[in-house]
């Protein structure tokens, strides 16, 4: 992919002016985005309002791919665009937005689309900093020129915009140069920016897994200087980027490129990062498995279970005749840190003790089959068991006991969409 234009020398300096892409030169085409985005972008613009597409959703198009969301950013403030949609409210207190909710028989569930006005950075130079003293969330919601918006954003591949007036693509911050070249910068300094915001390093780190992109020199060295700040980062956050990793089957990769950079020991509990190598493998292995489409708490389950289990087997080896009890115990002493770290439900800490009472009882050869099947987590259970067996040349005697039964099983499975065949494929 390559874009008709000419970089700016100096590809961490924004142009004096933007870059457009006119039509004929990006494949974006208003077909590929979502018929209520496009309603929301033309009612802006035949109101009078500037209406781009911003993002991520630009981004991937750019790339080919489908975007999973369709962010919106205006000159209108959000007051204007509540006026224009009945269909809207104006949500946050940090960073003032509008969300726009469609209900229609092609959606199962409500469409929510995220409006930002555009915003310009604080600096204390401005005139306005002593309101911002009585009033700190204003610092978020100081409405800017688009340029000014792009700098803002954390990467430059993430702050391109699409015109609905002209259908061009506008690069402030040379992003369109790093796509062609396929890496990951920040925006700005990169000690200021990460500090700003410490989830921007697992950001680039997701970024460049996903994209096979690599991460740009100074970027690295940013995450790496201030990789500390991600121990302070609320435990609600660090949750929902972890569910962001597993919903697109990015975990493992980040996890070995957090290794390889250091950064693991300051986003995960001591000693999951320590044994992080260990549980990459199983955890590739659930990505392989399980579809993305897959119920996103199925995966939170699976992932911590997966995160935890080599300190597990090192206290406790699958084949010894342990209690069970004993078993539990520590498994729910191991979670307590994973809990701290990303607030785990409660519900989840007891699917995952259950997975390991299954799992162990797999292990010393329980064969008690309706008794163990009817159990609501067994299915997660046997896949940990085929897949640490798998990794064996020599298997235990009730592996082929499981084996056998798996065609059974399938045939008897109360729980729709559960193949016990898949999980001893290849043995």
């Amino acid at each position: 992919m390559t874009f008709s234009h000419k970089p700016d020398d100096d590809p961490q300096t924004s142009p004096s002016e933007p870059v457009i892409i006119t039509r004929s030169g990006h494949p974006i085409s208003r077909k590929n985005i979502d018929p209520n985005a496009v309603k929301i972008l033309y009612r802006l613009k035949n109101s009078g309002f500037t209406a781009y597409l911003a993002g991520g959703a630009v981004r991937d198009m750019l790339l080919g791919d489908t975007p999973a969301d369709f962010d919106i950013v205006t000159n209108a403030t959000p007051r204007q665009v509540k006026r224009l949609f009945r269909n809207s409210r104006i949500i946050g207190r940090r960073f003032r937005l509008v969300h726009i909710f469609f209900h229609d028989r092609l959606h199962t569930t409500p469409q929510i689309f995220e409006i930002a006005t555009f915003r310009r950075p604080f600096t204390l130079e401005q005139d306005d900093a002593e309101s911002i003293k009585e009033q700190p969330e204003l610092a978020n919601n100081l409405f800017g020129t688009p340029q000014e918006d792009a700098s803002r954003r954390d990467f430059t591949i993430n702050a391109l915009f699409y015109n609905i007036a002209d259908f061009s693509v506008i690069d402030h911050v040379n992003g369109l140069s790093d796509l062609d070249n396929q890496i990951i910068r920040i925006i700005g300094d990169p000690d200021v920016r990460f500090a700003e915001d410490p989830v921007r390093i697992l950001r680039a780190l997701e970024f460049a897994c996903r994209l096979n992109f690599s991460i740009e020199d100074e970027t690295i060295r940013g995450c790496q200087a201030q990789a500390h700040a991600l121990s302070e980062v609320p435990a609600s956050r660090l949750r929902e980027e972890l569910k962001g990793l597993y919903s697109k089957k990015t975990t493992a990769a980040l996890l070995e490129m957090g290794n390889h950079y250091q950064i693991n020991q300051y986003w995960l509990p001591e000693e999951i990062a320590a044994n992080c190598a260990e549980a990459i493998p199983v955890i590739k292995q659930i990505e392989d498995f399980f579809p993305t489409a897959d119920n996103s708490k199925e995966l939170e389950k699976m992932l911590v279970a997966a995160l935890i289990m080599p300190g597990i087997f090192k206290k406790f080896p699958l084949s010894d005749n342990v209690r069970l009890n004993l078993v539990q115990e520590f498994v729910e002493e191991s979670l307590k840190p994973v809990n701290q770290r990303f607030n785990l439900p409660r519900f989840q800490r007891h699917a995952i003790k259950d997975i390991y009472s299954l799992l162990y009882r797999l292990g010393r050869g329980d064969k008690r089959v309706k008794k163990l099947v009817s159990r609501d987590h067994f299915f997660a259970a046997l896949f940990f068991y085929t897949t640490i067996n798998n990794q064996t040349a020599e298997k235990p005697d009730h592996f082929s006991f499981w084996q056998r039964q798996s065609e059974s099983l399938n045939r008897n499975s109360r729980a729709k969409g559960l193949d016990y065949s898949r999980l001893f494929a290849g043995n």
